[in-house]
């Protein structure tokens, strides 16, 4: 993506009609490639379209933001645009704090609790409802196309994977991929960051552009690591006991957190 795109947001008239003037402040560049930035009330996401497709476009994750709104909470979709090769989508911001925050975090029983009450009730929805299938079979062909385009960070790999290869892990998938699939409607993404806080709730789920009908380990697995990462193992226990652990299966969340390896 072209620096200038990260540096400074120039919106595309259909947007700055859309949107009051504001002070925007550019937050990052996140693990997909979209810069991300915010006023008081709105976020914009930038990002260049084309290329593999996978793990999303912003066109994706405005799908699934407007499947999704009324069913779960998540931010409003506001406008999208593409201009000169890029990709522009306009989002309420959501009010609170992510769940990776030091303050949401000094909170940690209340956390795992929302976090799984959250994941039970998004896992709760009907599926013949949900238009978007991430299943193994959608999943695995998408990232074998990234393995091989050599678009796979291998530097960061979790360290017990360090030194290993994207084909060595697309091997280990190919050759351990799980006999059936327990499907859900998914996040697709769900760490600590993707969850908004506010007080006593999640007041929104975020970056849900790889959500969609998937094996729920697909959420446990990345929910888990990152409160082992974020809080510890006890926490992280903890968060499987309250979303049911007679639904979870250890050797599918080891098989998923493999998976994102390659996202």
């Amino acid at each position: 993506m072209p620096d200038d795109v990260h540096q400074t947001l120039i919106l595309p008239p259909p947007l700055r009609r859309v949107l009051p003037a504001a002070r925007w402040e550019r937050v990052g560049v996140g693990e997909s490639g979209a810069g991300v930035w915010k006023s008081q009330r709105y976020v914009v996401k930038v990002q260049e379209r084309g290329g593999l497709p996978f793990p999303s476009t912003l066109q994706q994750e405005r799908e699934r933001l407007r499947w999704l709104a009324g069913r779960v909470p998540v931010p409003r979709v506001v406008g999208y645009e593409v201009e000169g090769g890029v990709e522009y989508l306009a989002l309420t911001r959501v009010p609170g704090l992510d769940a990776s925050h030091p303050d949401v975090l000094f909170h940690p029983d209340r956390l795992v609790d929302l976090l799984a009450r959250a994941l039970r009730e998004l896992h709760a929805l009907p599926l013949r409802e949900c238009p978007f299938k991430m299943s193994l079979s959608v999943t695995l062909p998408h990232v074998r196309e990234r393995v091989a385009a050599g678009v796979v960070d291998e530097t960061d790999f979790d360290d017990e994977r360090e030194g290993r290869t994207a084909i060595s892990i697309f091997n280990e998938l190919a050759r351990t991929r799980p006999a059936s699939e327990d499907l859900v409607v998914t996040h697709g993404d769900a760490c600590l960051p993707n969850f908004i806080v506010n007080g006593e709730f999640i007041e929104g789920l975020i970056d849900v552009g790889r959500a969609g009908i998937a094996d729920r380990h697909a959420d446990l697995a990345l929910t888990h690591r990152s409160l082992v990462r974020n809080l510890n193992a006890e926490y992280a226990e903890q968060f499987l006991e309250l979303y049911g652990r007679e639904r979870v299966d250890a050797g599918k969340l080891a098989y998923y957190r493999l998976l994102d390896e390659l996202f």
